[in-house]
């Protein structure tokens, strides 16, 4: 009777301590956050602001006021992934700049000045795809 109780204690044992062996053993998965990007409008009024993103994709429009029939304008990146994308429409729709800068490809910065257009409240559109990094942008 001894020797059946101490079979099956021993058997508890090796049980409980294969148990233990395999939850220690058990590699728990690195949880990565969701990729994002943003685009962060400092003001409407200076036209300026930064864009930030972890391998995600945006865009965001917003319009603005401007008196002149151009735009002075320049764009940044320090990303390892990804493309900033900056689009600026004049006040009758038509695009007057259509600018990317590709993270690892050619320049990571760009500034001049648009098509003459016409005045009045323009328009611009930043798009961010599989953005890795950061970067600013401002126009005049």
């Amino acid at each position: 009777m001894k020797t059946m109780k101490t079979i099956q204690l021993v058997g508890l044992f090796v049980m409980v301590g294969f148990i233990a062996v395999s939850l220690t053993s058990c590699k728990k998965e690195e949880v990565l956050p969701a990729p994002v990007a943003t685009v962060n409008v400092l003001s409407t009024t200076n036209k300026s602001g930064d864009i930030k993103g972890n391998g995600g994709s945006t865009t965001k429009t917003w319009t603005f006021a401007n008196p002149n029939t151009k735009a002075g304008w320049d764009m940044s990146i320090s990303a390892t992934k990804g493309s900033f994308r900056l689009v600026l429409k004049d006040a009758s729709g038509t695009t007057r700049l259509d600018q990317t800068l590709t993270a690892g490809s050619g320049p990571q910065s760009a500034s001049g000045t648009t098509l003459d257009g016409t005045a009045g409240t323009w328009t611009s559109t930043i798009t961010l795809t599989d953005f890795n990094g950061s970067g600013d942008f401002s126009f005049l």
